[in-house]
């Protein structure tokens, strides 16, 4: 699964300065071979969408490719996160801390099976939270999967230190006539 967002950033007088992160699509592949994925996500991620973060599940089966998304694009873009009980905490306080602040911004509902999955999704999440102050963040089994929930949360980690872009280059000399 891969979720693509898009950042907006306040202006210099907004009382928070986070930047607002909208979902602009979801793709989802499921049992789809390592070797037939990688060069369509390769494409989607440099040359559709042209990302300049990502975070990758890197647990278990996620190592590959997020090995081999670290090779194609570069560490500088691609953030491999492995799944523990403290990295999984720090990306639920992530995700409760940009939902709470109404700084996440699931697209409008257009129809789409991914659409619908999402919310359904998100719909029955949980978290729990245990004494050493880190927290578990799930889908219980029993009402289905948590795909959608924790690329949410991917996203949020991608972009938690994220920054406007800027111009680059120099301001040309003005040519006078004389």
């Amino acid at each position: 699964m891969l979720t693509i967002g898009r950042f907006s950033y306040p202006d210099a007088t907004a009382v928070v300065q986070e930047p607002r992160l909208e979902i602009v699509e979801h793709y989802v592949w499921t049992g789809e071979p390592h070797d037939n994925l990688l060069p369509r996500l390769a494409d989607l991620l440099r040359e559709v969408w042209r990302v300049q973060q990502l975070a990758v599940d890197s647990t278990g089966l996620g190592e590959t490719i997020a090995r081999l998304l670290t090779t194609v694009l570069g560490s500088q873009i691609v953030r491999p996160v492995r799944f523990t009980q403290e990295s999984k905490s720090r990306l639920g306080y992530g995700l409760l801390a940009a939902t709470n602040g109404g700084r996440l911004k699931v697209y409008a509902a257009d129809g789409s099976i991914e659409h619908l999955h999402c919310l359904r999704e998100l719909e029955p999440a949980r978290a729990t939270y245990r004494a050493n102050r880190t927290m578990n963040f799930f889908v219980d089994e029993t009402d289905g999967h948590d795909d959608y929930l924790m690329s949410l949360a991917l996203l949020v980690e991608a972009g938690a230190d994220a920054a406007p872009r800027t111009a680059r280059g120099r301001v040309r000399e003005e040519k006078r006539a004389w």
